[in-house]
C-alpha cells in the first residue's frame, strides 16, 4: 500500500513538473505586435525612464531659483567680564550684541535665474522626446528587420529539409547503382551551402532579436515572433512633397527645438550675467547692549560692494561667445535637417518605385512553380543543373523580396524619424 501511494505521488509530481516545463517553453516564445512593443518601450526602457528623472531634476532647479536668500543672524556675548568676574555674563552689566542681515538681489537677478531654469526644463523635456524619437526608430527598424529575416529563415528551413530528404533517397538509390555519385556530391554541396548561409542568417536574427529585446526589456531567453499586419493601407511616399515634409520636420523635430531653446537659454544666461554686474544690497539690524555710545543701541545698516574692479566682465564675455556659438549650431541643425528630409524622401520613393514594379502575384506563382519543380526533380523529369539553377533563383528571389519589403518599411520609418511625426504607421 505504501509503495502504491509513493508511486501515485511520484506520478503527480512528474505531471506537475512536465506541465511547468511546457508552460515555461510556451512563455519563452513571445508573439509581439508593433503597438504592444511601443507600449513596452514607454513603460520599460531604461534610458527613457532615466531621462524622466532628469526632467524632475531640472524642475527642481526652478524651485531653487525662486528661493530667497536666508537671513543671517549673528549674536555675540562677552566671554569673561573682568568687572563682574563672571563667565558668559548675561546680567545687567554684561555685554552682548545682535545682528540680523538680509541680502536683496537687484537688477532682477532672481527672475532672470527663474527664467533660465525654466528654459533648462524645456530642454530636458525636448531631450526626452528626441530620445523617444530615436528609440522608437530603432524599435521599428529592428521589428521589421526581425520579421523579414525570420521569413527568410523559414525559406532556408524548408529548402534544407527538402534537400535532406532528396539526399537520403538518392543515397539509397546510389547504393543500388541507380544514381551517379557526382549528382549526390553536387546536391550535398548545395545542401552545405544552404546550411552555412542559414547559420549566418540565424546569427543575424539572434543579434536583431537581442537588440529588440534590450529596447523593451524582454528576457534574453525569450524568442520574439513579430506579428505584422498587411501594409496595403500605408499612404504612398510619392503623395507627399518635399516642402510639406520639411515643414512637418521643422515643427516636430525635437532636436531642432533643443537647438532653438539652447539659443534662448544662452540669451537668458547673458542677461543674467549682465545683471550680475550690478551689486546686491544687504540690509541689516544691529543691537548693542552697552558697547556703543548709548545703552541698548539699535541701528540700521546697509551695505553694498562698489563695482570698481569686478563687474563680471569675464562671465559676460563668455556668455556672449556661447550665445554666438549656439546660433551657429542652430543654423547647422537647420541645414542638416533639410538634407536628412531630402535623403529619406528619395530613399522612400526609390524603394516604393521598385516594389511597385513587381507583379503582386509573382511570389505565389514562383512558389507554386517551385513545388512542381521539386516534384519533377524527384521523378527525374528535369536535370540536376537545371534544378540547382532554379532552386538558387527561387531562394535569391525570396530573400531579395523580403529584403526589399524591409527596405521599404525602413525607408518609411526614416521619413517618420526625419520629420519627427508618425506619417507612416502600420
Amino acid at each position: 500500500m505504501t509503495n502504491r501511494l509513493a508511486l501515485h505521488a511520484f506520478l503527480i509530481l512528474l505531471g506537475v513538473f512536465c506541465c511547468s516545463r511546457i508552460k515555461a517553453q510556451t512563455a519563452d516564445t513571445i508573439r509581439l505586435t508593433l503597438p504592444d512593443a511601443e507600449k513596452m518601450l514607454l513603460q520599460k526602457n531604461i534610458p527613457l525612464l532615466a531621462q524622466r528623472y532628469n526632467i524632475d531634476s531640472a524642475k527642481a532647479g526652478i524651485i531653487t531659483a525662486r528661493l530667497y536668500d536666508n537671513p543671517q543672524v549673528t549674536f555675540e556675548n562677552v566671554l569673561y567680564n573682568h568687572t563682574t568676574k563672571k563667565w558668559f555674563d548675561f546680567s545687567y552689566d554684561g555685554e552682548n550684541t545682535l545682528q540680523v542681515q538680509q541680502l536683496f538681489k537687484l537688477a532682477g537677478k532672481r527672475n532672470k535665474a527663474v527664467k533660465l531654469a525654466q528654459s533648462g526644463v524645456k530642454m530636458s523635456e525636448y531631450q526626452f522626446y528626441d530620445l523617444l524619437r530615436t528609440l522608437r526608430f530603432s524599435l521599428c527598424d529592428n521589428f521589421y528587420d526581425l520579421y523579414y529575416k525570420q521569413k527568410s529563415l523559414a525559406t532556408y528551413g524548408s529548402q534544407i529539409s527538402f534537400l535532406q530528404q532528396v539526399v537520403k533517397v538518392f543515397e539509397a538509390q546510389k547504393a543500388m547503382g541507380n544514381i551517379a555519385p557526382k549528382e549526390i556530391i553536387r546536391l550535398k554541396s548545395l545542401l552545405y551551402d544552404l546550411q552555412h548561409d542559414e547559420l549566418q542568417l540565424r546569427q543575424d536574427v539572434q543579434q536583431t532579436q537581442s537588440d529588440l529585446a534590450l529596447l523593451i526589456r524582454i528576457p534574453a531567453t525569450a524568442v520574439i515572433v513579430p506579428e505584422l499586419p498587411t501594409m496595403d493601407h500605408l499612404p504612398a511616399a510619392s503623395s507627399y512633397s518635399y516642402g510639406a515634409l520639411l515643414d512637418t520636420a521643422v515643427h516636430n523635430r525635437y532636436d531642432l527645438k533643443i537647438a532653438q531653446e539652447n539659443v534662448n537659454y544662452n540669451n537668458l544666461n547673458l542677461r543674467l550675467q549682465k545683471s550680475m554686474a550690478v551689486p546686491d544690497l544687504q540690509v541689516g539690524f544691529s543691537y548693542d547692549k552697552q558697547g556703543n555710545f548709548e545703552r541698548n543701541y539699535n541701528g540700521l545698516n546697509v551695505s553694498m560692494p562698489l563695482p570698481f574692479f569686478n563687474r563680471n566682465q569675464g562671465n559676460i564675455k563668455s556668455a556672449k561667445a556661447v550665445l554666438e556659438s549656439s546660433k551657429l549650431q542652430l543654423e547647422g541643425q537647420q541645414d542638416g535637417l533639410e538634407h536628412e528630409v531630402m535623403n529619406s524622401m528619395k530613399e522612400a520613393l526609390a524603394t516604393e518605385k521598385l516594389l511597385n514594379e513587381f507583379d503582386p502575384g509573382f511570389e505565389n506563382d514562383y512558389t507554386a512553380m517551385m513545388s512542381e519543380i521539386e516534384k519533377n526533380y524527384k521523378l527525374h523529369n528535369i536535370g540536376l543543373l537545371e534544378f540547382i539553377d532554379l532552386y538558387d533563383a527561387y531562394r535569391n528571389n525570396v530573400l531579395k523580396m523580403n529584403e526589399l519589403k524591409y527596405d521599404r518599411l525602413s525607408a518609411l520609418e526614416k521619413l517618420n524619424f526625419t520629420t519627427g511625426s508618425l506619417i507612416f504607421h502600420p
